[in-house]
């Protein structure tokens, strides 16, 4: 009964939250080193210390219960200054990751299966393989090389090919798959991506189809609305062809400093036979603090700066606008021999980051699917409550506060078609616990209905649940 009092002394706090936005229009930022998570203030970190000579920088445990429990670990440390090392198991999947400052490798094994892969990192081209050795019963090889060229620090061209020595198909064809690329980023605002790939697979009467598709993706900042779009066309020749063509189109629009608003759409057609799927999106989330848009802000500025300067200094760098990919270029740039070259931008990047952290502390999203050839129509809604640290109502978070607490609960609709039109649903709940900027703990829980096959199968209604902890230094 105690606790009940305190909760509501801190949700309503009497002390007035200090304007997140002064009288000179300049959104105000708190240093990285005052903000307080619940483990404490975290300092910037020193990208360029080396490990002594481990030091821990990944850590992920995860568990799922359905039907059965399946646990999943992964662990990374950097050596020294000479690279990190991982270990990874989920399953039967296990395996280990290596990266230094030009070449990376992976190997994995599961069940008699190996997945291997390695590249190197030049000034002007990047170089890579993977290759799938099949299991026990067919020792087959599935290789797949490709090449990267940095003509400059926003354009990017690549190739790449598929080689399988089971040779499918009537022409016991070696090379399945082939496809070139370009990409190019004008500065943070527009990035451009084409791609064109050809293909053969054996079908089920042992014919071959040859598959030619066409790509095009454009992200655009246009003033403060982000514009997402998708194009492509893909030509089948063989027993039955058939032409195909799939849009997909989303912008994301700030109705206010802390107010976004998203939609999107996308629909796959087939020349002749009309619409075969289509997928409507709509979003709402309120922000505690002023909300950027990754291409908008001083972090967009600071990551193109840090990517030309690396390109001009000798690293195969684009610029990188998640936080998950920053965290990566920082990595590899740590390594390099001219790493404290990049100290400063680096560091400038990370407060930026800090600064333009996202604080959702409200959302509400509605999406429908319907796809023509299995006939399901899928409709989910779903909605999310936060609360911020130090916790206080959502329109009482301050400047200095930070994500806490993230509670949301989403709701299918499932209907196949059928004579009897079968409808099933799932229900599902989340919690996410950021505990630091490093650290979170993530509990999901679900109540499936059964499907038509399930019922088929003698299959009930069932329940998943799944944690998960994920620590990583310096994101």
């Amino acid at each position: 009964m105690t606790s009940l009092p305190l909760l509501l002394l801190l949700c309503f706090d009497p002390n007035p939250p200090a304007s997140a936005t002064p009288s000179s229009g300049v959104e105000e930022t708190t240093p990285p080193e005052t903000l307080r998570y619940p483990l404490g203030a975290l300092p910037v970190p020193d990208f360029l210390a080396p490990g002594e000579p481990f030091t821990l920088t990944d850590i992920l445990y995860g568990l799922d219960d359905q039907d059965g429990t399946r646990h999943s670990f992964a662990a990374r440390v950097r050596f020294k200054d000479w690279g990190y090392l991982g270990a990874e198991t989920e399953g039967e999947r296990r395996g280990l990751t290596l990266m230094t400052h030009r070449v990376n490798a992976a190997v994995f094994s599961e069940n008699g299966t190996w997945d291997f892969s390695g590249g190197y990192r030049g000034h002007r081209f990047l170089l890579s393989a993977d290759a799938l050795l099949r299991g026990p019963g067919d020792r087959t090889w599935q290789l797949e090389p490709s090449l990267s060229v940095l003509l400059t620090s926003g354009l990017e061209l690549r190739g790449r090919l598929i080689a399988d020595t089971a040779q499918p198909g009537p022409d016991r064809r070696l090379v399945t798959d082939s496809g070139v690329g370009v990409l190019w980023q004008r500065g943070a605002r527009l990035e451009m991506l084409g791609e064109f790939e050809r293909s053969y697979s054996t079908i089920a009467t042992g014919d071959e189809n040859q598959t030619d598709r066409g790509a095009l993706s454009v992200v655009a900042q246009v003033g403060r609305v982000e514009l997402d779009g998708q194009g492509s066309v893909q030509d089948v020749e063989g027993r039955f062809p058939r032409r195909d063509y799939d849009v997909a189109v989303q912008a994301r629009v700030p109705i206010t400093t802390r107010l976004l608003l998203e939609g999107g759409s996308e629909n796959r057609i087939e020349k002749g036979a009309g619409e075969l799927f289509h997928e409507y999106r709509g979003a709402l989330t309120w922000y505690g603090r002023r909300f950027t848009l990754p291409r908008s802000g001083r972090v967009a500025e600071r990551a193109v700066a840090l990517a030309r300067h690396a390109w001009e200094t000798g690293e195969y760098e684009l610029a990188a606008f998640d936080d998950d990919a920053i965290r990566a270029q920082r990595e590899r740039l740590s390594l390099s021999g001219r790493r404290p070259d990049y100290r400063e931008d680096m560091t400038s990047l990370y407060r930026a980051q800090v600064a333009e952290r996202p604080l959702p502390l409200f959302g509400l999203e509605g999406r429908q699917t319907a796809d023509s050839v299995s006939g399901e129509t899928v409709r989910v809604a779903s909605v999310f409550f936060g609360v911020p640290w130090p916790p206080s109502l959502p329109w009482r978070a301050r400047e200095s506060s930070v994500p806490f607490l993230q509670v949301g609960y989403q709701h299918e609709w499932h209907t196949t078609a059928s004579a009897i039109d079968f409808r099933s649903g799932v229900d599902s709940m989340s919690v996410t616990t950021s505990l630091s900027r490093e650290m979170d703990l993530v509990v999901q829980w679900s109540r499936i209905q059964p499907s038509a096959l399930d019922v088929i199968r003698g299959v009930g209604v069932h329940q998943r649940f799944a944690a998960s902890c994920v620590f990583a230094r310096g994101r």
